[in-house]
């Protein structure tokens, strides 16, 4: 092999950033062939935003380690600031919009240069100082703000609009309206059951309890239960409800004073489906094993239908014709059961479970299927599955149907809403942070979607129209996330030029190369550190502005450990803790690998708390790279001693 053959390649090596974008090109190549729906627009657009606050923050921090230091503050810094912001935005002056974000920069740069003068002119190590200013900037938050999450969907001139979400062509901005009304002493609402038009059953878990909430949202009964999760409800005669649920397989009959007696004992381990008849019998779906039966309204068997041997029986329905739709486990089924006829299986699916079934004014037959957190939204037309959508947030918790192809889908681990129109991408509708939704139900008159809540259990709204009033304001700040990975983008750019191209960019490098050499040839080094600081706390502040305005609330506890995840960014990019070596476009590479790397597990059904392993792997394997990198001329000698090549 001739040297000039290797020449590209030692060139290739020497640039510091290039085994770390070669892990980050390989594990998305790798992703995008292993599963469809990690390449997608979407995704690729959520992992961009996603990005953005932490490699915002990493320019900043990126120019302080090069000066041989390190700001362990920036994201209790980025909490402050999003707080100072968000007293301005909703405060009764009503100042323009510019101005509020000028106020979340002005507090991170604040913070900054108080933390520069301090290293600068004390002469304290930066460790101590910035981890201090974590501390008292964490504490200002959340001590200004009671602890509390300010609301920032409504502030500035309202102005009325109408726009639903349930319209396929409508243009929605903002979010619709979450408000939560009920709360239960059991920790999870697992069903709900609208009664009429004022009234709603509730079922919770943990512990397993039935409540009935009336017109104005006040518990009209609730009913401690036997069992631990109540899993299914379907509609009892004068009001009442059958409900049943795990452990034990029984349907209790539960009514609107408060008393419940035992309708039926399957035998079974749990009850998973239930579904009233308009004759006043009822199918009853149970779990280990699976069974489904048919009870009369004194609760005699009046046949049991055999369906094979499933382990459960987890969504019953009717479709177009009247026939009874039922979704099954461990065989993943649907199948169906005319009058007088023997079951059908319209569909065996190589996924562990079919549940959720419905049926839209088509008569077209919803479900959603996969395994034990199922992720995928699929529809049978002709005999055949469309997939709408395979959510990368499991599982799907729940879906409800409107005319023209219009769903809402709640998925993820707090039940992010979601809006699915004429088979398009999804478009979140609410993050439900604060209000976790598990279960979805139409509301009586249709103008809502009712949301069983948990953490605690308990009842929720959320309005079919984007906003009944809107807040021109608030809908721009709230959409300021989108602009993110551009913002990202061009800072990055000015970041680059500033290290490279400007006098104080070469001062930065110089300080942390050799402080003192750098003081002796004349460099002003507590200014450039102060600078460096300041800036650091300045694009805290920027990042608050897109955090805040993704959350469209002020969490106190905001980017709480994102100083953990800048740093790591920063060093796997290749900047080195000792300073002088590094580069703000490395720093954007590790980022991106962090966010890609998290995305990834999530798309391979992997749970969130291995995330850190994995990072610290690829840490360690970024370390590995950089020595290699750095022992390259050894290696290059060697390559040429072992091929003769002088």
């Amino acid at each position: 092999m001739s040297p000039s053959a290797l020449q590209p390649l030692k060139r290739i090596f020497a640039v510091k950033e290039v085994g770390i974008l070669l892990i980050l090109l390989g594990m998305i190549l790798a992703m995008s062939l292993w599963t469809d729906s990690f390449a997608t627009e979407s995704n690729t657009i959520s992992i961009l935003q996603a990005i953005a606050p932490i490699a915002i923050m990493g320019i900043g921090q990126t120019i302080v380690i090069l000066t041989a230091g390190i700001d362990l503050s920036v994201g209790s810094v980025c909490a402050l600031s999003a707080y100072t912001m968000s007293l301005l935005l909703i405060g009764e002056s009503q100042p323009p919009l510019w101005i509020s974000l000028l106020v979340a920069v002005g507090t991170g740069a604040a913070c900054g240069l108080f933390s520069g003068l301090v290293i600068a002119k004390l002469k304290v190590t930066p460790f101590i100082v910035t981890l201090g200013m974590l501390s008292a900037c964490s504490g200002l938050t959340l001590g200004l703000s009671g602890g509390k999450q300010i609301g920032l969907n409504k502030f500035g001139v309202e102005q009325e609009v109408v726009a639903s979400i349930l319209s396929p062509d409508a243009v929605i901005e903002g979010q619709p309206e979450v408000e939560r009304h009920y709360y239960s002493d059991s920790g999870e609402t697992t069903a709900l059951l609208p009664i009429g038009s004022d009234r709603v059953w509730m079922g919770g878990a943990q512990p397993g309890s039935v409540a009935l909430v009336g017109s104005d949202w006040e518990p009209l009964t609730e009913i401690q239960m036997d069992e631990e999760a109540i899993l299914a409800l379907a509609e009892g005669p004068e009001g009442s409800v059958y409900a049943g649920g795990e452990p034990g397989g029984k349907v209790w009959l539960c009514s609107p004073d408060g008393s419940k007696k035992l309708f039926y004992e399957t035998g079974a381990e749990r009850v998973a489906s239930l579904l009233s008849f308009s004759d006043g019998t009822l199918a009853v779906g149970t779990g280990s094993p699976g069974r489904l039966i048919h009870l009369d309204a004194e609760g005699n068997v009046i046949e049991e239908w055999k369906i094979g041997e499933p382990e459960s029986v987890l969504s019953l329905t009717l479709g177009e014709e009247g026939e009874l739709l039922a979704g099954t486990a461990r065989p993943a089924q649907l199948i169906s059961i005319a009058s007088d006829k023997q079951p059908e299986v319209l569909l065996e699916s190589e996924d562990e479970q079919i549940e959720q079934v419905q049926v839209d004014e088509d008569g077209t037959i919803w479900f959603v299927s996969g395994g034990a957190k199922p992720s995928k939204l699929q529809k049978l037309v002709d005999g055949q599955v469309e997939l709408i959508w395979d959510s990368p947030k499991k599982p799907i918790r729940g879906f409800l149907i409107y005319p023209e192809g219009v769903v809402v889908v709640s998925t993820g681990n707090v039940g992010s809403m979601y809006l699915i129109r004429g088979g398009g991408e999804p478009e979140r509708l609410h993050s439900m942070t604060a209000h976790k939704a598990r279960v979805l139900a139409k509301g009586p008159s249709g103008k809502q979607v009712l949301i069983g809540n948990a953490g605690p259990a308990g009842v929720g709204t959320m309005t079919t129209a984007a906003t009944d009033t809107g807040y021109p304001q608030a809908e721009v700040f709230n959409n300021l996330y989108v602009y993110a990975p551009a913002f990202m983008v061009l800072l990055m750019i000015l970041g680059w030029l500033f290290l490279r191209f400007t006098r104080w960019g070469t001062y930065v490098y110089a300080i942390g190369g050799n402080e003192t050499a750098a003081r002796l040839s004349g460099i002003q080094v507590d200014r450039i550190k102060i600078i460096a600081y300041t800036l650091s706390g300045m694009l805290a502040g920027v990042a608050a502005i897109f955090l805040t305005s993704k959350l469209h609330t002020l969490d106190p506890n905001l980017a709480k450990g994102y100083e953990l995840k800048v740093i790591a960014a920063v060093v796997i990019g290749g900047t080195s803790l000792m300073g002088g070596e590094g580069s703000v476009w490395g720093t954007l590479i590790g980022a991106a690998l962090l966010f890609v790397l998290n995305y990834a597990l999530v798309h391979l059904g992997m749970e969130d708390i291995w995330s850190d392993l994995f990072i610290g792997a690829i840490i360690i394997l970024a370390a590995v790279l950089d020595s290699t990198r750095s022992r390259f001329p050894q290696i290059w000698s060697g390559l040429k001693q072992r091929f003769g090549m002088g």
